[in-house]
């Protein structure tokens, strides 16, 4: 990668124009489509309203806030995209100690404070939905890293009102969160989004510590392995539940990175893994595909099972476009598109195994699997 001259950098950081060519690049619709002004969508006007904010070597306080706003809008139209902007450590950082002396704190603190009214939805297939609760995403850690950072900043400059502020919403929003898990193991039937949230609980678990770093804030740290000692446990049996059927998945999907195709519309954002099935059927069904792009999330998702041991979501979306294409995965029109390796691979006893399980049985029997490590939960306790 060539090395970026100074006048394309803003305060030695990533320049703007560079920022949002990332973001173009991963969610084009946010540009391709016109988009209200309002507080949920406030992101996507920071967005477009930073094509005028200029590199600058030595940029004001001011600048340096309005710098810091794209960085949070770029970070948060992304990050549950195929390539997300690498913005983590300034907005939970580097960005907040910058701000020391500069009297931009306030306002800093009160763009991440605003951050709870953005609406993933049309970033993010990685919303679940709570009956009474309301939506639950992985956006709302990275919203909680970012508080994180606000309320040491604030500490640091002495301004209680601001600090006593900053952790009301991060304890407020715990406790939602908490609420959200123990809404969905009362209810029968909704074993799948409570995995589905338990890998959200833990990711933003782990949001928090890195929004937290070094620095003790016992009350919010360690949540996912502080077993159930806080907010009623949830946090804890959410973590025992990933540890025990969700942490093979991961959360960077790297391999699908090569399939730029995937980067076209919002309808084919990855949802949670490893409930992947519907995702695959959509896959196939979208109009927007052709027979060299579908090949390309095949072969895609083929490099993820070969690279990712022990996960089950790459199977499973590959499981689902098989049954929902006419003629399967190895029609003629998608099989030359295919590298050797990769029809070799389709053809394994292994994967046809795998494919071969249907969607009813391998979600009943994840459900099952869930049922049974809280029942030890709860025998232990």
């Amino acid at each position: 990668m060539p090395t970026r001259t100074s006048d394309e950098q803003f305060g030695g950081f990533i320049g703007p124009r560079t920022l949002l060519g990332v973001v173009r690049n991963t969610a084009p619709w946010l540009w391709s489509r016109e988009w209200p002004d309002t507080p949920q969508t406030e992101y996507v006007t920071i967005l477009r309203a930073s094509e005028k904010l200029e590199p600058r070597a030595e940029p004001s306080p001011a600048e340096r806030t309005q710098y810091f706003g794209l960085c949070l809008a770029a970070h948060f139209a992304s990050v549950a995209s195929y390539v997300p902007s690498d913005v983590d450590t300034k907005i939970r950082r580097a960005l907040w100690q910058d701000a020391r002396g500069t009297g931009e704190l306030e306002s800093m603190c009160a763009l991440a404070l605003r951050m709870a009214r953005w609406d993933p939805a049309p970033v993010s297939a990685r919303v679940v939905r709570v009956p009474g609760i309301g939506p639950v995403s992985g956006h709302d850690g990275e919203r909680l890293s970012v508080q994180c950072g606000a309320l040491l900043a604030a500490r640091r400059e002495h301004e209680p009102a601001v600090a006593a502020e900053l952790e009301s919403a991060i304890d407020g929003e715990l406790w939602r969160e908490a609420r959200a898990f123990e809404t969905l193991e009362r209810q029968p039937g909704a074993e799948l989004d409570l995995l589905r949230l338990a890998s959200i609980l833990t990711h933003n678990a782990g949001d928090v510590m890195q929004g937290l770093g070094a620095e003790p804030v016992p009350e919010f740290a360690d949540l996912a392995r502080a077993g159930l000692a806080r907010y009623g446990g949830a946090f804890g049996r959410a973590a025992a539940l990933y540890r025990d059927s969700l942490a093979a998945e991961g959360h960077r999907n790297y391999p699908l990175r090569r399939a730029r195709a995937l980067r076209s519309d919002p309808a084919l954002l990855l949802p949670i893994a490893p409930f992947l099935d519907g995702w695959g059927e959509a896959l196939a069904r979208f109009p927007g595909l052709g027979d060299a792009e579908r090949a390309e999330i095949v072969s895609a998702l083929i490099e993820g099972c070969r690279k990712t041991p022990g996960q089950a979501g790459y199977y499973r979306a590959l499981a689902g476009l098989e049954r929902a294409l006419p003629r399967g995965l190895e029609p003629p029109e998608l099989a030359q598109h295919y590298s050797v390796s990769v029809r070799r691979e389709l053809r394994g006893a292994e994967l046809r195994k795998k494919l071969a399980v249907r969607r009813e049985s391998f979600e009943a029997s994840a459900a099952k699997r869930a049922r049974a490590v809280l029942g030890s939960l709860g025998a232990q306790g």
